[in-house]
Parts: structure tokens; sequence; C-alpha cells
């Protein structure tokens, strides 16, 4: 019961399941009541629809969660372990289909490969539970036959196949693996998702250096000016007002130490930046490299 609670308190959380809802209601009240409230009601949803759609308002919440932690640096020291965060692999899809389908934000995936030829002797971690209403084999599970397919020994690759949150991950993977303050972690996620990682997985006692992948905004100098299609304006208002309300109830419920984690002075300088040529991206490098 709990748990179908907090999805239905995560459906209504997203503003764009609000909005429509919203909208819905409005509608219903003014075919019944035409009245004043009732109009109100359904102008109020267009007014936000309109502000989340068109506006730049999702660039704008969802920039600082992004540039909070420089991206595509790879530490130029051993590390003993990456972890990479689960939500890449589609779990409803897989049962109807004989082929990996990853998910909507699947940068982690396509960067472990050039990670793990790296640092060849760190350990790789995967955490992600598999969401219990839907049967089948486990994200954790399949991804790992997914790095071995390219080629990672399998008994570099522990799995966490329990969590459903990332305070979750940070607590099921420190029971795993057991790190120590000397230990160095690379954590890979999304950049959006990284503020809120960093701060539970430092509150569980990692020394955890970010490595973030999978920007979708595209810097400071543009943030104020909206995507090209109300969709994407809609779909970064959604992601970034849940991680803002993640950290929130992070820190108010001691699941992380800090606001709005930051980087810490003494791990950013011991980093190389990957050189690029030809006027491309970190990002694009990456993505190239782990092709091959």
């Amino acid at each position: 019961m709990h748990f179908h609670f907090l999805k239905g308190l995560k459906f209504f959380s997203v503003p764009s399941n609000f909005i429509a809802c919203l909208l819905l209601i409005g509608l219903v009240l003014l075919l019944i009541f035409r009245s004043r409230s009732a109009a109100l009601v359904l102008v109020s949803g267009a007014i936000m629809l309109c502000v989340a759609a068109l506006s730049p308002l999702g660039n704008v919440l969802l920039t600082p969660l992004e540039r909070r932690f420089p991206t595509m640096q790879y530490p130029d020291r051993g590390i003993d372990g990456i972890i990479v965060l689960g939500g890449s692999y589609d779990t409803i899809s897989h049962g109807y289909m004989s082929t990996i389908v990853l998910d909507e934000d699947s940068e982690p995936m396509a960067v472990m490969v050039d990670l793990a030829r790296r640092y060849p002797k760190a350990r790789i971690i995967f955490s992600g539970g598999t969401d219990p209403s839907y049967p089948g084999p486990s994200e954790a599970s399949i991804v790992k036959r997914y790095f071995v397919s390219f080629g990672i020994p399998a008994e570099r690759i522990s799995i966490e196949e329990r969590s459903q949150t990332t305070k979750e991950n940070a607590e099921f993977t420190a029971n795993l693996i057991h790190p120590t303050p000397s230990s160095r972690w690379l954590l890979v996620t999304m950049a959006y998702h990284m503020p809120r990682a960093m701060g539970a997985f430092r509150k569980a006692g990692f020394n955890v250096i970010a490595f973030p992948v999978g920007e979708r905004t595209h810097g400071w100098r543009n943030m104020w000016w909206p995507e090209g299609t109300a969709t994407d304006n809609l779909r970064r208002v959604d992601i970034a007002v849940h991680e803002w309300l993640g950290l929130v109830v992070y820190r108010i419920r001691g699941y992380s130490s800090d606001w709005l984690a930051r980087p810490v002075p003494r791990l950013r300088d011991d980093v190389l930046r990957p050189s690029v040529t030809g006027g491309g991206s970190p990002r694009s490098a990456a993505m190239s490299r782990s092709d091959h």
C-alpha cells in the first residue's frame, strides 16, 4: 500500500501530469456546473501549460543542476571502482521483445565500455532495482549481460538489484562493497541527477568523483531560450521539478548532508579533460569512443 501511495504521489508531482489533470477537472466542472470557478480552474491549467511548454522555464530550472559538476573529466589517478546507476533499461518492454531495450536516459550505459577500458583494474558496480509490479528478469541482471557482451569480464561486475530510489542506491551499494574512506569511486549518472546522487552517496560514506553524462541543456548562455518544440520544454520542466523536489526531500529527511551537493576542490584538480578536435563536444567524443 505504501509503495502504491508513493507511486500516486510521484505521478501528481510531475508538472505535465498535474496540468493535464487540472485541465480535465476544469473541463468536467465547466460542462456540469458552468460556473466561474470551473472556468478559473480551466484557465489556470491552460496558463500553466503554456508557460511550461512554450517558455524557457525548463532550461532555467535544469541548467543549474546539469552545470553543478563538470562533465566528462577523467581522473588521472587510479580509482577503485565505477558505480553506474540504473534507469536506462526498459524493463516493461523487455518481456515482449527479444533484444535489450534502452530507455530514454541511456548515456550511462554508453560510456561504461569506455570507462571500463580506461580503468582496467576498477571494479564495476551497477545499482538499480526493478519495479516489482512488472515481473521478469531484473534490470541489474540484464545490464550485467549487456556489459559482458562488450567484453567486460563478468568477474569485474557486481550488481545491486534491490534499490528503488537514489537513497537506496547509495545505502545498498555501500552494504555490498563496504567502501573505505581512502577508496575512490567514479559515480556515473545523468547530469541533472548528479547533485542528488552525490549527496546520497557521500552520506553513505563514499568518496565519490562525479562523472555526469547526458546533458539536456546547452549551457548558461542558452538557458533563457526555449527549445524548438513544446514537448521538449515540457519534458525539461518535468525532470527539473522532480529533481529539485528530490533535493529538498533528501535534505529534510537526512538522506543527504547538502541542499545541493558541490564538487570537492581537491578532487577537481586531478582530472584530465578529454581532447576534442574538429569542434566536437566532450560528450560526443566520449560517445564515439564507446562505439569502438
